[in-house]
């Protein structure tokens, strides 16, 4: 583990933050805001390459959010707490393209990542239904990942987090053929 570090938003705000690596390469982030007064703990992302076996669109990034099972979100723990109102935590994983970040703007705004799917928020961290947050989360949770994504691409530590991620993907992927070529047709 790391000590702690800070990065600041496109829109300003600022995180510090502790990064490990986990089990799989995975580089997991715990992550507070930081305002005048102190810093306020918010929960836990974790950021990997895509994980699809044979993406369609190669270089993307998982971004998920809590600490745990990437299948299931509702065995995680950490869950950021990055909504407002009734839904105060951000819930599920995205997939997320690190080229929007160089991408043209109008001149006045930098870039951001797009989200291919809606943003979910949850009154609970688990076992609570996903619903559509107010759009304030999703500029926040937009924000903030894109801040994370540039962290994670300058971080020395990240090609040799991906080199084992890829291990992990084609121990995955030998897996899949390994049980396709056992496969028989009536």
């Amino acid at each position: 583990m790391s000590g702690t570090q800070t990065f600041t938003t496109p829109a300003g705000a600022t995180y510090a933050y502790t990064v490990e690596t986990g089990e799989n390469g995975e580089a997991v982030y715990d992550l507070s805001q930081v305002f005048q007064e102190g810093a306020f703990p918010i929960g836990a992302v974790v950021v990997h390459p895509n994980w699809e076996l044979a993406p369609a669109v190669a270089g993307l990034l998982n971004v998920q959010f809590g600490k745990g099972s990437p299948e299931d979100r509702h065995g995680r723990t950490d869950v950021p707490m990055l909504g407002d109102g009734e839904l105060p935590y951000v819930v599920g994983s995205h997939l997320v393209n690190p080229a929007d970040l160089t991408a043209e703007t109008n001149g006045e705004d930098a870039p951001l990542l797009r989200f291919r799917k809606a943003v979910l928020g949850a009154a609970f961290p688990t076992n609570s239904p996903a619903e559509n947050p107010y759009k304030e989360t999703f500029d926040k949770v937009r924000d903030l990942v894109t801040g994370l994504v540039k962290t994670y691409q300058a971080d020395k530590a990240t090609p040799k987090r991906e080199a084992a991620y890829a291990k992990f993907l084609d121990g995955k992927r030998a897996g899949l053929v390994e049980r396709l070529n056992g496969y028989k047709t009536a």
